[in-house]
C-alpha cells in the first residue's frame, strides 16, 4: 500500500505522519551516531560507543546534550562549558540523514512493490552513504574497512533476490572498478585516490552497470560545476584536492532512486 492515496483521495493519514516522524528521528540519530564515529576512527579512539566528550575541553556530555539537532539549537552550537563553537556539520548531518531516511521511506512506499525488507536494506545503505560523505569532506579520505564490508553485504543480499542481473552487477563492478583504476594507474594516484577505485567497486555492485555509468556521469559532472564555481570565487586553485567521493555519493543516491526515470527519459530522446 502507498503511503500517499493511490486512488486520489491524497493527503496523508495520522499513521504515515507518525512513520515519517520516526524515520526523521531515526535518521537523525543515525546521523549523530555517524558524526560521533567519524571524529573517533579519525582520532584513534578504541571505544566507539563511549559516552560522548566535548573535542575541545574534554568534558564528558550529559544526556540532554547528545539530543540529536535539538541540543545544538538549545546550546547556540557552542560547548557550554568552554564556549568553543560546535561544527555546523554535526547539525547538518543530523537534520539531512533524517531528512534522507524520510525520502527513501517514502520512495519506498510509493514503489510499486514493497517490503519491510528492502527498506531496512536502503536505510543501511543511505547511512554509509551518508557517512563515505562526511569522512570523505572532513578528511578526504575514504575507509577501505567501510567499502569491503558494505560490498559484502551486497552480495549477501544478491542472493536473496528474486532472480537478480548478475551479468548487469558484474559489468557494473568491472566498469566502476576499471573506470577508476585505469585513471589511478595513469596519473599515478594524482588525479583520484585509492579510496574512489574501491568505491566504484561498491558502486557497480550495488547499481549494476546501467545505473553505475549515470552515478559517475552525475558525479564528474557536479563535480566539474562544484570546482569550477570555487575557481571562480577563488577559493580553490587549479589542481587543488576536492573529496571526489562526496560527489560519488550523490551521483549514487540520483542513480539508485532516478536512474531507471533517468534511463526511459534518455531512450525517449534518442528516438
Amino acid at each position: 500500500m502507498s503511503v500517499l492515496s493511490q486512488k486520489g483521495k491524497g493527503g496523508l493519514d495520522i499513521k504515515n505522519v507518525i512513520f515519517y516522524i520516526i524515520l526523521f528521528v531515526l535518521g537523525s540519530i543515525i546521523g549523530s551516531f555517524l558524526n560521533c564515529l567519524a571524529w573517533r576512527l579519525k582520532n584513534n579512539k578504541k571505544f566507539i560507543l563511549e559516552r560522548s566528550l566535548c573535542p575541545a575541553c574534554g568534558r564528558q556530555l550529559a544526556w540532554y546534550e547528545n539530543i540529536p539537532i535539538l541540543s545544538f539549537l538549545f546550546l547556540a552550537g557552542r560547548c557550554k562549558t568552554c564556549q568553543v563553537k560546535i561544527p555546523l556539520y554535526y547539525f547538518l548531518t543530523e537534520f539531512f540523514t533524517g531528512a534522507l531516511f524520510v525520502f527513501v521511506g517514502w520512495f519506498n512506499y510509493n514503489s510499486f512493490y514493497f517490503s519491510l525488507y528492502n527498506l531496512i536494506f536502503e536505510l543501511f545503505i543511505a547511512s554509509v552513504l551518508v557517512f563515505i560523505f562526511l569522512y570523505d569532506a572532513l578528511y578526504k579520505e575514504i575507509l577501505p574497512g567501510v567499502i569491503w564490508a558494505t560490498t559484502s553485504i551486497v552480495f549477501i543480499r544478491l542472493l536473496f533476490l528474486d532472480k537478480p542481473d548478475y551479468l548487469s552487477i558484474f559489468y557494473g563492478i568491472l566498469f566502476g572498478f576499471g573506470f577508476f583504476a585505469l585513471q589511478y594507474i595513469f596519473s599515478k594516484g594524482r588525479w583520484i585516490g585509492g579510496g574512489d577505485v574501491r568505491f566504484g567497486v561498491l558502486i557497480g555492485a550495488l547499481l549494476g552497470i546501467s545505473k553505475t555509468v549515470i552515478a559517475l556521469l552525475i558525479a564528474y559532472w557536479l563535480g566539474a560545476l562544484v570546482g569550477i564555481s570555487l575557481i571562480i570565487m577563488k577559493k580553490r586553485k587549479m589542481g587543488s584536492e576536492i573529496p571526489f567521493g562526496t560527489f560519488l555519493v550523490v551521483g549514487t543516491l540520483v542513480a539508485m532512486y532516478y536512474g531507471d526515470y533517468i534511463i526511459r527519459w534518455y531512450m525517449n530522446f534518442i528516438k
